[in-house]
This record gives structure tokens, C-alpha cells and sequence, in this order.
């Protein structure tokens, strides 16, 4: 006979609350909905309690947190910080050239660092560089060797701009908190510029992967209702992936069970410097598009297939390619999908190598935390030399070159084993090094069978004029059963061809083409409400206020869209979209100056951008500086010779300058 659950629930035993036991949860007591479901299955609960999900935030603790706030001092983002105490013991840093105190009010992660976030003006939590690493006890800065400060030669992220810890890219609300609290609302107000943030649980807990009821089920007392307990693979994997992928948040509102694609844009290999030209992660960029590209995801792996839901631990050895034999090595079929049959690699001169080391390497992100790629290629060096891809190779063989690695690993096997999947990196590679072709693409798209590397190639083709023969495929793909590949080939039409995908059942399709229509829809069009509400849920970063602005203007409210084109360049000076947009805005708003004051800014920030330049001669020709305009457009054609449109205004501006 069951016990009664409440008597269940106050004879468990504290399940290692002290931070001694290494394994377990940092504070219990806060976790009113997690506890219940501990009751019964504490094996389950034990398990989650050791994983990073349960660390995923925490309030600061005596016993975690002194070492790292005992005077040290760090320069990061432009500044020293110097990490103490207050008068009431409370965790802060002291910015030494100012002075001014601020107060840690979260904490993420246990290893291999922990990074503090800090009280802001806005009723937010912002994210210094500053971290501890809990192994070398040292602070750091996780961006002492990223993108950013390598272009501007080791310069600091600078105060104003979106990157600095002051600045929104570093909000924890806006870009953190959703994928690290359970039941969490930023509650963003764009009226005061503000959060007030509600959570049900801090850390991913039990309620982030089932649907958790306030009323016991009537046969077992189980708070999962029986229904919600028959949620498929995929379902499941839609849950993973809400979180770990790189993506745009539609809507606050995905919940378990709920299609992926209802509420995110997933980022795919479009643009260089976010991943590789053959979808190895670049950025930080998280699993989900990498392993969506590969022939694994495609047929129906799940994240389940290889990782415990509760601990996030593999559930089988790597070390003795136990966790990829358990398909490759076992005639293992998904969904009518043979595995290809592999043994032991014994590639490198007869030392068995892990699978992982090879088709998983690991990147380093956030200065100290490395990660393995879910991309599962092969290594093929030809492609590193032809396209400056990574060669997991030299991991391992750092005293050889890309072109030692190929002939080793071309004489070993044959050239269609390496060669299956170059088309597409080839086409992807060329395309993003702006030497591609819309022949190039289209025959690669015509032999892919992944539906997101279909996608890729669709929105590289955007970068050419659309031929006949691009938007006759652009309209075939709008058929496709796959909504990534839908909703980049609404990205290509225009017209009629587009308007049909105003109807998919799937927000992201919809919302591609509703981008590309907008100006032209009824004001009472119900996707115009969608995309408004969106824009507001986006409004505390700049992409939002950019969308808000642009719908604005379309509605003929030249009043709100300009508050929201000043906000969004406000928050991303920087940004070239920002201000090539707002000068634009102006421009048709007879206000030639304004937007000529824009573009001299945006064309100072950002030199070698084709369309700043060309941009900036367009508004110059404006204001009658012709020669200045012959310049700026004469440099657009220098830096990318096959603009559209440059040559064409180069012509015009001979009619009024020799």
C-alpha cells in the first residue's frame, strides 16, 4: 500500500544540503515545487541534485563564495575591479577609479568558474568579465581573448557600448535568465526602461522537463499528470533545445511539449564569425545547430540517446566509444535509420583513439570552460586548407600541418568517404568568403538531404540576385516538411509567393515572410499583432526597439518609430544595422542632416562595410557634396566590387561631377 505523500514528503531526509557533499543542491529550502517530486523519487532527485542544471543559480553563501571576495583586485572591460566586503558582509566589487560599490545579487555555475552578477539601476542583474575559477582560486576575464578585442587589437569592450557589463548584452534578465531559472518572466517595462523579474524556482528544476500540477493524480499521487507523461522524443529534445541553442526568443511563453519552432528562430551558419563555413561551432553557440546539421539529428537522435535527463551526465564511457557503439556497433536502427557499423579507430598509427576526440573536439569558451562540438564531422583537412575550418587533427599532432594531415588521412581512405559532405561546405564556405555563386548553392541545396543545411544554403542565396531560377526553388522549399527550410525560403520571396506563408502553422515561417511583407499588410492583419508582440517582449535590446521602430513607421507613427530607432542605437552604438536604418528613417522623413549625421558616424565605426559606405554616398548626394558621395561609393566598390546598386550610382553622380 502507498504511503500517504505528505507524510512521504516530511520523512525524507535532507538530501545533502550542506556544500560539503559536493554533489548536492546548494539550498533546498527554496525549491517548494522540486521537494514534492523528491518525495517519491529520490534516487531521480539525488541525481539532478549533482548536476550543473541545479547550479544553474544560486544566492551568495559564506562557505562558496569568501575566497573569491577577499581583496583581490582584476582588470576587466576597461576596468579594476577590486572584490570585497560590506559593512553587513554582503559580496561586492569596487570599481578603484571611481569608487563606486556594486552588490552581487546571483551567482552562476560551480565549475570550472563561477560568475557573479551584480545589482543595476534598471531593477536588473548585469554580467561582469570578471570570473573566479574555483580550481587556480583566481579571478579572470572571460574576455581577455574574444572576437571583439582581437579586431580592435586587444582594445577593451568600452562603457556605452552593447558588449561592456554595463551595456544590455550583458543583461542577465534579457539574455541569461530565461535558460537558467525555472518559471522565469523578465517582466520588462518599455515604457520605464525596467525589469521585475519573477521566477517560481532558481536553477533548472524539475518543473523546466515535466509539467508539474498543483492537484496529485487520483491512481498514484503523482503531480505530473498522467497525459503529460506520453510527451515523445522529439517533445523532449524541443524542451533541450529551448535553452541549449543559439536562437531568437519569440515569445516568453514555450513550455514542455510545445514545438521548438513555435517560439525561436534558430541561428544557422549564414554570416562569417557566428560558426564555421561547415557548421563547427565559432561563438558560443551551444548544441542545438550543429547537431540539427548533422545526418544524426536529422534522423532522429535525441539528446536522451546519449545523456541521463537528470544528471547531464553521458550514460555511457567515452573513453572506450561505449556511448557511440551502443548504435555503431550494435546494428542499431532510428526511426529505420541503420547506423553506419564502425569499430575501434585505430586511425593514428594503431593507438585507439575516443570517437569523441576526433568527431567532438572540444572548444574552450568563456576564457576556461571547454565544451564539445555536436557537429560529429570528420575531420578533412583539405577543407581546413581551402576553407579555414578547424582539423581536429592538430589537437593531437601539433608539431604537423593541415597539408600533413590530409595526404596521412587521404592515403588511409578513400576520397568519397571524405569527400560526401565538401559540396555543402564548399557552397557555405565560398558564399560567406564572398566568392560564392548562385550555381554553386543551388546544385547543393538540389543534393542535400539534411533539412537545416537546406536552410543554410537558402538564406546564403539571399546575398545574390534573385533570379528566376532562385525563387522558383525559394517557392518549392515553401513546401518543405521542415519549418527551418520554410521559413528561409520565405526569407527569398516577395509578392504573392510570399503571402501564402503568412498562414503556416508555424510562428517562425510566418514571421519570415510577415518581415519581408510588413509595410504592405492591413493594419488589422493578426500578424501584425504577433510581430508587435514579439517586438515588445525583444524591447529591452536593441533588435527589439529595431522592430518596434520599423513597424511603427509602417503604421505611419513617425513619433514612436523615432524614440525606438534613437533607443536602438542608444544601446548598440556600434551596431552599423542601427544606424544605417535610423539614417534611412530620416532621410524619408526629410531630415537629410539627421541622417547624413548617422551615417558619418556609422561609416567612421565601421570602414570596411561595403554598405556603410555606399550608404553614406547616398545621403551625401542628398545634401549636394558629390565629390564626398564619389568617394564614399568609390570605397563601397573597392571593399565589395559586386555591390548592388554602387556602380549604377556612380553612374548617376557623372552627370553632376567630372
Amino acid at each position: 500500500m502507498k504511503r500517504p505523500f505528505l507524510i512521504l514528503l516530511f520523512s525524507l531526509p535532507a538530501l545533502g544540503t550542506t556544500p560539503e557533499a559536493g554533489r548536492a543542491h546548494w539550498d533546498e529550502s527554496v525549491l517548494s515545487i522540486s521537494r514534492k517530486c523528491a518525495a517519491c523519487h529520490q534516487k531521480e532527485y539525488k541525481q539532478w541534485a549533482g548536476s550543473d542544471h541545479a547550479w544553474a543559480w544560486r544566492h551568495t553563501r559564506e562557505e562558496l563564495d569568501a575566497d573569491a571576495f577577499s581583496g583581490q583586485r582584476i582588470k576587466a572591460h576597461g576596468m579594476e575591479l577590486e572584490m570585497t566586503r560590506g559593512a553587513r558582509g554582503e559580496f561586492q566589487m569596487r570599481d578603484t577609479a571611481t569608487g563606486k560599490f556594486y552588490t552581487v545579487g546571483g551567482v552562476i555555475g560551480r565549475e570550472p568558474l563561477v560568475q557573479y552578477l551584480l545589482r543595476w539601476k534598471d531593477g536588473g542583474l548585469q554580467t561582469p568579465s570578471a570570473a573566479w575559477d574555483v580550481a587556480r582560486k583566481e579571478w579572470f576575464d572571460v574576455f581577455r581573448d574574444d572576437a571583439l578585442q582581437q579586431e580592435r587589437g586587444g582594445a577593451e569592450r568600452k562603457v556605452g557600448e552593447w558588449g561592456h557589463w554595463t551595456g544590455r548584452g550583458m543583461n542577465w534578465e534579457s539574455q541569461c535568465a530565461w535558460c537558467h531559472m525555472s518559471g522565469f518572466r523578465k517582466n520588462y517595462d518599455v515604457a520605464t526602461d525596467s525589469f521585475k523579474a519573477t521566477w517560481l524556482e532558481p536553477g533548472i528544476t524539475c518543473i523546466r522537463c515535466h509539467k508539474v500540477s498543483d492537484t496529485p493524480d487520483a491512481q498514484d499521487g503523482c503531480l505530473v499528470a498522467r497525459a503529460d507523461r506520453q510527451l515523445t522524443d522529439e517533445q523532449h529534445d524541443d524542451n533541450c533545445a529551448s535553452c541549449h541553442a543559439r536562437r531568437e526568443e519569440l515569445t516568453p511563453d514555450f513550455t514542455l511539449g510545445d514545438k521548438f519552432d513555435e517560439h525561436f528562430r534558430l541561428e544557422l551558419p549564414k554570416i562569417p564569425g557566428v560558426f564555421h563555413p561547415n557548421g563547427l561551432q565559432l561563438e558560443e553557440d551551444y548544441c542545438e545547430t550543429s547537431f540539427r546539421l548533422h545526418r544524426m539529428g536529422r534522423t532522429g537522435v535525441t539528446c536522451f540517446d546519449c545523456h541521463d535527463p537528470h544528471s547531464g551526465r553521458v550514460t555511457q564511457p567515452v573513453e572506450n566509444d561505449a556511448l557511440c557503439l551502443q548504435c555503431h556497433g550494435n546494428n542499431r536502427s532510428i526511426n529505420g535509420v541503420l547506423a553506419p557499423q564502425v569499430g575501434h579507430n585505430k586511425l593514428c598509427g594503431g593507438k585507439a583513439m575516443p570517437c569523441v576526440e576526433c568527431h567532438m573536439p572540444r572548444m574552450t569558451y568563456m576564457g576556461r570552460d571547454p565544451r564539445r562540438d555536436h557537429a560529429l564531422h570528420w575531420p578533412d583537412p583539405r577543407m581546413s586548407i581551402e576553407l579555414g575550418v578547424p582539423n581536429a587533427c592538430l589537437n593531437c599532432h601539433k608539431d604537423k600541418d593541415h597539408q600533413w594531415c590530409m595526404e596521412y588521412l587521404e592515403n588511409r581512405y578513400k576520397e568519397e568517404r571524405l569527400g560526401k559532405y565538401r559540396q555543402r561546405f564548399r557552397a557555405a564556405g565560398h558564399a560567406m568568403q564572398g566568392k560564392g555563386s548562385v550555381q554553386e548553392l543551388v546544385a547543393a541545396y538540389a543534393a542535400e538531404e539534411v533539412p537545416a543545411w537546406r536552410a543554410t544554403l537558402l538564406g546564403l542565396l539571399a546575398q545574390f540576385p534573385l533570379t528566376p531560377e532562385v525563387q522558383a526553388l525559394a517557392l518549392g522549399a515553401t513546401q518543405d516538411g521542415d519549418a527551418l527550410v520554410r521559413a528561409a525560403a520565405a526569407e527569398l520571396l516577395g509578392g504573392d509567393a510570399a503571402r501564402k506563408a503568412l498562414a503556416d502553422k508555424t510562428r517562425s515561417v510566418r514571421h519570415a515572410a510577415g518581415w519581408r511583407l510588413f509595410p504592405n499588410l492591413p493594419k488589422n492583419h493578426p500578424l501584425l499583432r504577433e510581430m508587435q508582440q514579439t517586438a515588445t517582449h525583444q524591447a529591452d535590446q536593441p533588435t527589439g526597439a529595431m522592430q518596434l521602430a520599423m513597424l511603427a513607421s509602417a503604421a505611419g507613427n513617425a513619433a514612436v518609430a523615432d524614440i525606438q530607432y534613437r533607443r536602438a542605437v542608444t544601446r548598440d552604438p556600434a551596431s552599423a544595422v542601427a544606424r544605417m536604418d535610423y539614417a534611412v528613417f530620416l532621410a524619408r522623413r526629410n531630415r537629410p542632416v539627421d541622417a547624413l549625421r548617422q551615417m558619418l558616424e556609422c561609416a567612421k565605426e565601421h570602414p570596411r562595410n561595403a554598405e556603410a559606405q555606399y550608404r553614406l554616398g547616398l545621403i551625401l548626394i542628398e545634401v549636394g557634396q558629390h565629390q564626398a558621395a564619389r568617394r564614399a561609393i568609390q570605397k563601397a566598390l573597392q571593399l565589395n566590387p559586386q555591390h548592388p546598386g554602387a556602380t549604377e550610382a556612380l553612374q548617376q553622380l557623372r552627370r553632376y561631377t567630372p
